[in-house]
């Protein structure tokens, strides 16, 4: 019989290190999506995109460096304004925004989430997506309560 609960304290450690680099207080948007998308190998690439202080919006962090600092797609936007999820094909994969964080009431924070084939029917990789968009969710309200993405 395996002793799985000696393993607890082993988490919780590595959860309170991730929160206690320099970003705010907590672990920053880069290291989170790099963490949750590593954790997740059904997902191909996985985004941040942030409202700015001027209105636009930006990917703040991405498992695609080059992506970082640049403006939101359409889907981005429209996920932001809308509040609901955009769902798009990228050839045999699927991509997913997913809003996650809202201030005053307005969407300021979706993930977008880009699914391989591997993870399995249209709809499961719709699922799957989600369930991500909500980790990285969780660690960032986790860490810093704002969202860490600014």
């Amino acid at each position: 019989m395996r002793n799985h609960w000696l393993l607890a304290p082993v988490f919780a450690v590595l959860t309170l290190a991730g929160c206690q680099s320099t970003h705010g207080g907590g672990a920053s948007p880069q290291t989170i999506v790099s963490e949750v998308k590593m954790a997740n190998p059904d997902c191909t690439r996985l985004s941040l995109h942030c409202t700015q202080a001027d209105g636009t919006a930006k990917t703040c962090a991405s498992t695609a460096a080059e992506r970082v600092g640049k403006a939101s797609d359409a889907e981005d936007l429209t996920a932001m304004q809308t509040g609901e999820a955009v769902v798009r094909s990228e050839g045999a994969a699927v991509d997913v925004t997913v809003p996650i964080l809202q201030k005053d009431g307005k969407w300021v924070t979706v993930c977008g989430v880009t699914m391989a084939p591997s993870a399995g029917s249209r709809d499961q990789a719709v699922a799957k997506a989600k369930v991500i968009a909500l980790a990285v969710k969780a660690r960032l309200t986790e860490c810093c309560p704002e969202g860490c993405c600014k």
